[in-house]
């Protein structure tokens, strides 16, 4: 089960200047990163990416083609990498974006350490990522690194 330290990942500041993210993984399928929400400002444009974007730590307003979200520690939203997307944060935020390149597709959700097999697994306190985590029968598991809230990349189809 690889780790990927978030203090130890190339810090990539946004075009907008308005934060910056932290590239846990990349593959041809899909992209993971934690991004540091500092300043009111647009997102870039992914064109055939899907996104979820899940708030880590703090409150931010997003606006995706002119219809606005209110997400909070914990909460989700997905989009494509095509829309217009602005970001208000309420203070500094801290959030876990997973990308993929369509046609495929991930399966995302905040909560418990997983009980069954996981594609990643990242802790929001800390942007610190488990990669390949198996299920509780693995040859790993079920040792826990994160007692509290984590998101957790159950699938890229």
């Amino acid at each position: 089960m690889p780790t990927v330290r978030y203090a130890e990942a190339a810090e990539q500041r946004w075009r907008n200047g308005g934060g910056v993210t932290r590239e846990l993984f990349r593959d041809e399928r899909w992209r993971l990163s934690v991004a540091t929400i500092a300043t009111p400002g647009p997102f870039s444009v992914f064109p055939g990416l899907d996104r979820v974007f899940v708030v880590g730590r703090g409150v931010v307003e997003l606006t995706v083609d002119g219809q606005r979200h209110r997400l909070t520690a914990g909460e989700m939203l997905g989009f494509t990498g095509e829309a217009a997307v602005s970001a208000v944060p309420q203070g500094a935020v801290t959030a876990v974006n997973v990308m993929t390149h369509r046609p495929g597709r991930a399966r995302v959700r905040f909560g418990t350490w997983p009980e069954s097999r996981a594609v990643a697994v990242v802790d929001p306190a800390t942007g610190d990522a488990w990669l390949d985590v198996p299920g509780p029968d693995g040859p790993d598991g079920p040792d826990v690194p994160v007692i509290g809230p984590v998101v957790v990349v159950e699938e890229i189809s």
